[in-house]
């Protein structure tokens, strides 16, 4: 069981998932940053291109839409066929816009409940949840099959077996016409037709509602929509007037923690979380834990206790993409098999998908998770700036006035920490190896160093008397 727990009245809402007393997702809401997947329009066919087997869709943002032949429910042959340039047709975005590629959408919208999902164009395609009994999957089948069409659809949530067929199909005759009362709008150019922000809606449903134990909000306006909008779980929601607290950690902490690269494990293991553009990775250190080497055995009790903090990492911080594990070396192929058996128990309680491939020949854990959204930590942090090391900005200095001979004299402005490294790498004065003549200031203002001005000496000398500066000749 989990429990949700809403800080709604900031400008930047946020929601986190308390599941044993540890929170194991964080999610934010900002105002301004636009979420496009699940968001549904009214989009223009620009081009088809069968040679890629898709459409470019304009759907009144930036960058065009890209829809693939087999997101197009309705189409049996060439792509041609089903979508022509010209043509409007409702479209759902199902990936953000990534660099310079529009949204990847699809044409089989659907519209979610707790228990159903409304798919107005799945052309009669019924899907049920595996975890459901062969008796209630014939009982709710029989029940869609007469409320229906032969145009719509529907997908049974797992949840959906756990309360009477009848709050089931009242919650899907909802959506149909919350979903009739969207189509109806009279918009003739590309634009959005539905879209619902993060929290606290799309939060609450993302979880099936049997795993809900409460969800805890601190406006009341907003609690008793929700109970309105979610009878079955009227019960489980509940107002308080400061919800943090209800948490474990406060959402400043919880921040810095997620910025953190390094986390500590209470057995002394170390966990590594470096995000890259292409991928994630994460080193396992074990040298805390004792000075002597591990037996193969001692080795996975470790990777299975580091296994569980890094699924949990992963949903807090929301990794995705491509996801690479360094876990604690074993020689052991058969204790390789039980540390990925356990990570793939452990992703199951995810509800992004995330596909656990295995080891690799380099020994490294192999797994992926579908991005729906960039990370909170890039969404927290700047971009790291690169710099050089202050021995290279010496070196570079040195070699710049080496090159500089058109000048009868040179001001530099250096900074301190510049100035103490190139004490302690060059004996040799560098003014000693150049013609002109030198004149150094110290700026604790400046990053690394700036040639300001370059002349005849008597102008060199003019301006350092003029501004007041205090300079060097040696250097």
């Amino acid at each position: 069981m989990r429990k949700l727990v809403l800080h709604t009245k900031a400008v930047e809402k946020s929601g986190v998932v308390i599941e044993n007393g540890e929170i194991h997702e964080y999610v934010i809401d900002r105002p301004g940053a636009e979420k496009l997947a699940g968001s549904i329009f009214l989009g223009k066919v620009e081009q088809v291109d069968q040679g890629l087997g898709a459409a470019f869709i304009d759907i009144g943002k930036e960058k065009s839409g890209f829809l693939r032949k087999e997101m197009v429910p309705w189409c049996e042959g060439k792509l041609s066929t089903a979508l022509r340039t010209g043509q409007k047709v409702i479209v759902q975005a199902v990936k953000e816009p990534v660099g310079n590629k529009g949204a990847v959408l699809t044409a089989n919208v659907t519209f979610p409940g707790l228990y159903t999902i409304y798919q107005p164009f799945a052309q009669g395609k019924l899907s049920i949840s595996r975890k459901l009994d062969d008796e209630k999957k014939s009982e709710l089948e029989a029940l869609l099959e007469l409320e229906l069409n032969n145009s719509e659809g529907c997908i049974i949530r797992t949840a959906a077996g756990a309360v009477d067929p009848g709050t089931m199909m009242e919650e899907l005759r909802e959506l149909r016409n919350e979903w009739k009362t969207i189509e109806k709008r009279e918009i003739n150019q590309p634009a959005s037709l539905w879209s619902e922000p993060s929290i606290p809606d799309a939060f609450i449903r993302k979880f099936p509602a049997t795993t809900i134990q409460e969800v805890i909000l601190d406006e009341a306006n907003t609690s008793k929509r929700l109970k309105e909008k979610f009878p079955s779980l009227a019960n489980r929601i509940r107002w308080v007037s400061d919800v943090e607290r209800k948490l474990p950690v406060s959402f400043l902490r919880l921040q810095e923690q997620i910025i953190n690269p390094s986390v500590e494990m209470k057995n002394g293991v170390n966990l590594v979380i470096e995000e890259t553009e292409a991928m994630t990775v994460i080193d396992v250190n074990s040298h805390k834990v004792k000075e002597r080497a591990f037996t193969n055995s001692q080795a996975l009790d470790v990777n299975i206790l580091a296994a569980r903090e890094i699924q949990k990492q992963i949903r807090l911080r929301n990794l995705s993409g491509i996801i690479l594990i360094d876990f604690i070396s074993m020689k052991d192929e058969n204790k390789e098999k039980q540390l990925v058996s356990e990570m793939r128990k452990l992703v199951k309680e995810d509800t992004m998908k995330t596909n656990v491939f295995g080891m690799t020949r380099l020994g490294l854990l192999e797994m992926t998770r579908k991005r729906e959204s960039p990370s909170l930590s890039s969404l927290f942090t700047k971009p790291k700036e690169v710099k050089f090391t202050d021995e290279t900005v010496v070196y570079r200095l040195e070699r710049e006035l080496l090159q500089r001979r058109e000048a009868e004299a040179l001001m530099v402005a250096v900074h301190p920490t510049i100035v103490d490294c190139k004490k302690r790498l060059l004996s040799e004065s560098i003014s000693s190896k150049i013609p002109q003549e030198l004149f150094v200031r110290q700026d604790a203002d400046i990053s690394g160093y700036q040639i300001e001005l370059e002349g005849s000496l008597d102008m060199i000398r003019e301006a350092v008397q003029r501004r007041g500066y205090h300079v060097d000749n040696l250097f």
